[in-house]
C-alpha cells in the first residue's frame, strides 16, 4: 500500500513539472502574441503621382507613354497615380494647358513630352526616356517620407459624384500655403491615353494657409453632369505646395 501513495505521489509532482513547463490553456495563452500585430495599420505610404505633358503626333511621346503605362500596371495605385495631359491637340484643354504653362512659364521648357514625379520633387524627364530612367524616378521618390495623409470617399449616382476627406500633416513641421486639388481621368482604349486627363478642377481648389502636425484639414469636391461609374471614370486628390521651389506634391490619393 506504500508503495502505490509512493508511486502515485511521485506521478502527480511529474504532472504538475509538466503543467509548468508546457502551461495551461487558461484563456491568457496568447496574451503578447503577435504583438506588433497592427503595428503599421495606420502607416502611410509615400505615392508617386506622375504627370505627363504630351501632344498629339509627338514621336517621342509614343516611346515614352507605353512605357508609363507599364510602369503604371507594375505599381500599385497606393504607390503611383499617372495622369496622362496633352497640353496641346486632341483631348487637351484650358485646364491642362494652364497647368503646364504654370510649371514651365518659359516656352523653351515646353517640349514633349514632359515627366514630372510629384511636381519637382524629383528631377523632371524632357524628351524621350528609357523604361529604367522613369523606373529610377518612381522608386527614388516612393523612398522618401510621407509628410500627409490623405482621407477620402466618393458618393456617385448617374449625374453627380461628390468626394469628400480629410488631409492630415503626419510630419513634424509646420506646412504653410497647401493647396487640395484634383483630377478626373479615364482610358479612351488608346495607347498614351489609358490614363488620359479629362478635368483639373482648379475652381474649387482648397486653400490651407498652416497645417501644424497633428491638425487636419476637410475638403469637398463636386463633379456635376459625370456619370462616374457608367463612363469608368477615375481621379486622383493630392496636396500640394505650389509656392515651394519645386511645386512639390506633397501626396496623392487614387479615386476609383
Amino acid at each position: 500500500m506504500k508503495k502505490l501513495l509512493l508511486v502515485l505521489l511521485i506521478a502527480a509532482l511529474a504532472s504538475l513539472l509538466l503543467v509548468g513547463c508546457f502551461g495551461v490553456p487558461d484563456g491568457t495563452e496568447g496574451e503578447g502574441e503577435g504583438e506588433g500585430e497592427g503595428e503599421g495599420e495606420g502607416e502611410v505610404s509615400r505615392v508617386v503621382m506622375v504627370e505627363v505633358f504630351t501632344k498629339s503626333d509627338c514621336a517621342n511621346c509614343n516611346v515614352v507613354e507605353p512605357i508609363l503605362e507599364q510602369l503604371a500596371e507594375e505599381y500599385s495605385r497606393e504607390e503611383i497615380v499617372l495622369v496622362e495631359e496633352r497640353a496641346y491637340g486632341l483631348y487637351s484643354s484650358d485646364e491642362i494647358r494652364d497647368r503646364y504653362y504654370w510649371y514651365f512659364p518659359s516656352e523653351s521648357d515646353r517640349g514633349t513630352p514632359n515627366i514630372l514625379f510629384n511636381g519637382f520633387d524629383t528631377t523632371r524627364l524632357h524628351g524621350v526616356s528609357t523604361y529604367a530612367a522613369i523606373k529610377s524616378k518612381i522608386v527614388l521618390e516612393l523612398g522618401k517620407d510621407p509628410k500627409i495623409k490623405i482621407t477620402a470617399s466618393k458618393n456617385s449616382d448617374s449625374t453627380t459624384t461628390i468626394i469628400s476627406g480629410t488631409i492630415k500633416n503626419i510630419g513634424t513641421s509646420t506646412l504653410d500655403s497647401l493647396v487640395i486639388n484634383g483630377m478626373t481621368f479615364k482610358d479612351r482604349a488608346e495607347t498614351g491615353l489609358k490614363y488620359s486627363v479629362t478635368d483639373i478642377i482648379t475652381e474649387q481648389e482648397v486653400e490651407v494657409s498652416n497645417l501644424t502636425p497633428g491638425d487636419s484639414h476637410s475638403f469637398s469636391f463636386i463633379f456635376e453632369n459625370i456619370n462616374w461609374d457608367g463612363n469608368n471614370y477615375h481621379g486622383v486628390i493630392f496636396v500640394q505646395a505650389p509656392n515651394s521651389t519645386k511645386k512639390e506634391i506633397l501626396q496623392a490619393m487614387y479615386v476609383e
